[in-house]
Order: C-alpha cells, then sequence, then structure tokens
C-alpha cells in the first residue's frame, strides 16, 4: 500500500493523455478562440462534428467573440442565416451546400463564456414515389 499516491498519480496522468489522445481534430470551418479550453471535440459517424469550449469573459466578450465566429464562417464559405446576438448571449447559424454551422455563445455567472458549435451534413428529404 505504499506505492498507492504513486500508482494513483501515475494512473491520473495517463488518463489526461488518454483523453486528449482521443479528442477528434478540430475541422478548419469551426472556429476555435486563441486561449480557449477545449471541453468537447467529438467527431460523429455521418461526419457531423460538436465542439465545446470555454472562454474566460476577461478575455473576450459575447458579442466580440460572435462577430468573430461569423467572420471566420464567412471566410470558409458559409452564409448567415440567423443572428441573435445579445450581451449575454448569442446564437448563430450558417448554411454552405450540404452542411449546416451552428453555434451558441453564453456567458455563465462565474466569469466563463461557453462556446459550442455543431457542424452537421443537411438531412436531405426522401424523395417521394
Amino acid at each position: 500500500m505504499k506505492n498507492t499516491p504513486k500508482t494513483l498519480l501515475l494512473t491520473g496522468i495517463m488518463a489526461l493523455f488518454s483523453a486528449s489522445a482521443f479528442a477528434a481534430p478540430l475541422p478548419g470551418e469551426i472556429f476555435q478562440p486563441r486561449g480557449a479550453e477545449v471541453v468537447k471535440a467529438d467527431r460523429g459517424e455521418s461526419g457531423d462534428f460538436e465542439a465545446e469550449f470555454h472562454v474566460s469573459s476577461n478575455e473576450a466578450s459575447v458579442e466580440g467573440l460572435a462577430n468573430q465566429v461569423r467572420a471566420h464562417a464567412q471566410r470558409h464559405g458559409f452564409k448567415v442565416v440567423e443572428s441573435d446576438i445579445k450581451r449575454d448571449d448569442a446564437g448563430l447559424k450558417f448554411t454552405r451546400r450540404n452542411q449546416e454551422l451552428e453555434v451558441s455563445i453564453e456567458r455563465n455567472d462565474y466569469g466563463i463564456i461557453e462556446y459550442k458549435a455543431d457542424l452537421d451534413a443537411k438531412k436531405q428529404a426522401p424523395k417521394s414515389k
């Protein structure tokens, strides 16, 4: 039992590296704010992608981040479909050919801005016979 703290520490370090090794690389279409903590980066089976970031509200504002996301999406060929930007939250939706990018940004009470992005292939309606 003398080695238990060392074993726990080693196990914890290995778990951290394992979790980051399994995180999917972010597609270029999703804006990653400078200095943001990546909370989630998951690729779905159909090529869809979900990402979540935490940004300090000392480093950014909801409005500023929303404007950066919009500019980034437009540089990647997306068109703005919906844009609702307020002081403490924002919702944006973009489309490009067969893709949809949906973004939500929200400042919480702890000085953190939560930024979520979902990149989805558009579902086409089934053809009728």
